[in-house]
């Protein structure tokens, strides 16, 4: 026998949550909300270890935005710790930052080549933008390509082997301009007017988001094995696309 709920939501991640907090809180209907692991919060869930620090379980998550609006309603769930992210990666025995900036520019080669590529990315590209490395590497100008090859076979190839298992050649552009080549001097990865950590951990604030008697949640449930088994007024997937069908 199926059973019939008003909203179904797959993914407990931010997306989810937020969906099922604005049902349950202005429309006033019940919300099944259901996730295939054994925790809310997707990607940006904590837990407190043995020393009691939170250990964000699938690599850190800064909260940024520039919407006000935004932070306003997340921080109905949270308070903050101000915090700006500035990785920095060891190229050549040197600790530069990243994404790849002057400053690292200046950290990996002489003052005299180092005011070249400066001046070469600004006058080509303009002060302040944030260009992929293989915009770079279609320049007319060989200086330009030189750079770009160097930061490349430096930073990319590496980085996104590590991350994502494969050359960055074969992967989309959306991913490889995540990090893209920032001409400038701010060390920040983000440049949002809003960053931060959720000073008690995600956990706690996606807990708070989801306390609402008209919010059901169901772990350990894997949509692709119960769909047709739920009949719903309406449906929300948040999940990875390609498990949709």
């Amino acid at each position: 026998m199926s059973v019939k709920v008003q909203n179904l939501i797959v993914g407990c991640g931010f997306s989810g949550a937020v969906l099922a907090e604005r049902i349950a809180n202005i429309k006033k209907e019940r919300v099944l909300l259901i996730d295939r692991r054994d925790h809310i919060g997707g990607n940006c869930f904590d837990y407190l270890d043995k020393s009691n620090i939170h250990i964000q379980k699938y690599g850190p998550h800064i909260f940024h935005t520039n919407e006000k609006k935004v932070i306003e309603y997340i921080g109905k769930f949270t308070d903050w710790h101000s915090y700006e992210h500035k990785p920095k990666a060891a190229i050549d025995g040197k600790l530069v930052p990243l994404p790849f900036n002057f400053n690292s520019i200046r950290a990996l080669f002489d003052e005299k080549d180092a005011d070249e590529y400066i001046n070469l990315l600004i006058n080509n590209y303009g002060e302040g933008s944030r260009v992929p490395i293989f915009k770079l590497a279609q320049s007319k100008l060989g200086k330009i390509r030189d750079l770009a090859q160097f930061v490349y076979d430096k930073v990319f190839l590496h980085y996104s082997i590590k991350q994502w298992g494969i050359d960055p050649k074969e992967l989309d552009s959306f991913v490889t301009e995540r990090v893209p080549v920032c001409l400038d001097y701010d060390d920040r990865y983000f440049r949002d007017i809003f960053q931060g950590i959720p000073k008690n951990g995600y956990k706690e604030l996606f807990t708070r988001m989801l306390d609402n008697p008209l919010i059901q949640i169901e772990l350990n449930t894997d949509y692709s094995k119960i769909k047709g088994k739920i009949e719903y007024d309406r449906f929300f997937y948040t999940g990875s696309i390609d498990e949709f069908f």
